[in-house]
């Protein structure tokens, strides 16, 4: 059985039935459509009668009283009229919502995780992006490491131009220092 929600409202079932009293608060609650008087009109117990007919003895209404289930519950065919009988909008908005609940569920995609590239097939795919964007002197592929590794040595390199630029004695402090530590004097002769 498909489960409905007509205006944000959920529409209960029971026994393979419909609550006509939440299809009545889906509608508006207007008092004038209340289920009873749906119920009551002869056009509907004449429907009631033909669908009770069929030779699959189908229950056409069962109107429960008390408990959390309370209200008349109808079958799909009484909810079509039930609709009609309010207002051709909201017919067709009962209309739309059973036809949308028909619609069988979308199935869960699978989705494989594409198993990890080589560092050969990387170096492979960029120089095929290279060559495709017409580049083709000159072509260095260099890995992931060693790029984060020039970047390591490029920051080094700024540090120490950055120490020049704020103190030019620092070279000259530097070379004393190697000296001494190596104990070497470099262009003495």
């Amino acid at each position: 059985m498909a489960h409905i929600t007509i205006s944000s409202k959920d529409i209960r079932t029971l026994d393979g039935l419909y609550s006509l009293n939440d299809l009545h608060k889906a509608a508006g609650s207007d008092k004038k459509h209340a289920p009873f008087r749906f119920m009551r009109n002869a056009q509907t117990q004449e429907l009631i009668a033909e669908i009770e007919q069929a030779p699959n003895l189908v229950l056409g209404v069962n109107t429960v009283h008390g408990g959390v289930n309370r209200g008349t519950y109808v079958c799909k065919e009484l909810v079509y009229a039930y609709a009609m009988w309010i207002s051709p909008k909201f017919n067709l908005e009962v209309i739309r919502a059973f036809d949308q609940a028909q619609q069988p569920e979308p199935e869960p995609m699978q989705q494989t995780l594409p198993s990890p590239i080589q560092d050969d097939e990387k170096l492979k795919l960029i120089n095929d992006v290279a060559k495709s964007l017409g580049i083709t002197e000159s072509i260095a592929v260099v890995s992931a490491t060693d790029i984060m590794a020039m970047i390591q040595t490029i920051r080094n390199y700024q540090q120490q131009l950055a120490r020049i630029q704020t103190n030019p004695a620092w070279v000259d402090q530097t070379i004393e220092r190697v000296k001494n530590a190596t104990g070497r004097h470099f262009g003495e002769g």
